[in-house]
């Protein structure tokens, strides 16, 4: 088995034993299953996926980084949120305030924070579709 734990910059997002976890890396998808040699590599925005014999669980992760050494993996990233955790109105209220501001935007930077976030949304939203 592998040890999985995912670590944002506020708190330990989630730990636990995994069969499989499947990583959305800067170069495609990755599964890591045990005896893996090690790894660090960059993640992108994307959906990490937790597999084990029974369940499966996923994440909208907005990137940053993966390391396995000894059938440890460590993500660390800027904002993990679980699928089971997302809530349709909120997601929806985010997208339409973030399109909207979007909108108004002046600046090439803020347009670039709005559209990173807004896409980080859309991500969840796709991830709640796909729970249903």
């Amino acid at each position: 088995m592998l040890k999985l734990e995912i670590i944002s910059p506020k708190e330990k997002v989630f730990s636990t034993e995994a069969k499989q976890v499947v990583l959305p890396t800067e170069s495609g998808q990755i599964g890591l299953l045990t005896g893996h040699i090690p790894l660090v590599t960059q993640l992108k925005l994307g959906a990490l996926k937790v597999i084990n014999e029974s369940s499966q669980e996923a994440f909208a992760i907005q990137g940053g980084f993966a390391q396995l050494v000894s059938d440890k993996i460590s993500i660390l990233t800027d904002e993990a949120i679980a699928a089971s955790d997302l809530e349709a109105s909120a997601i929806e209220a985010s997208i339409n305030a973030l399109e909207k501001q979007l909108a108004s935007a002046e600046s090439a930077s803020e347009k670039e924070i709005l559209t990173k976030r807004l896409k980080f949304y859309q991500l969840q939203e796709s991830l709640l579709a796909q729970r249903s």
